[in-house]
């Protein structure tokens, strides 16, 4: 998983020592790249989406207007944690733009 198109260098994200970390891989639509990310079970959505885009966007002010989605479904709670959403180790995020933009 961890070889499949992400660059070399993984985030991490904190979260709690005791548990086993999770490896994700974090898309980012916009920027045609994505991220391995290992992080807890109980981390919140935010923060890894946090972590990603100041990765794969750090020019980005407003992280409020991307989304997060998992399996195709917006998570409209980003405060859950991604055992709470569905997430499993290996799972696949993507941060994509709230609404599209025009072709210019």
């Amino acid at each position: 998983m961890s070889a499949l198109r992400t660059r070399p260098e993984a985030v991490r994200v904190a979260g709690d020592g005791g548990l086993a970390p999770w490896t994700l891989r974090v898309q980012c639509a916009e920027a045609w790249d994505a991220v391995r990310v290992e992080v807890s079970p109980t981390a919140h959505v935010r923060d890894v989406k946090r972590a990603a885009m100041a990765a794969l966007m750090p020019d980005v002010t407003s992280i409020d207007e991307y989304v997060v989605k998992l399996r195709g479904y917006e998570v409209h709670d980003e405060t859950q944690s991604l055992e709470g959403i569905g997430a499993t180790d290996g799972s696949t995020l993507l941060v994509i733009a709230r609404r599209r933009r025009p072709v210019r």
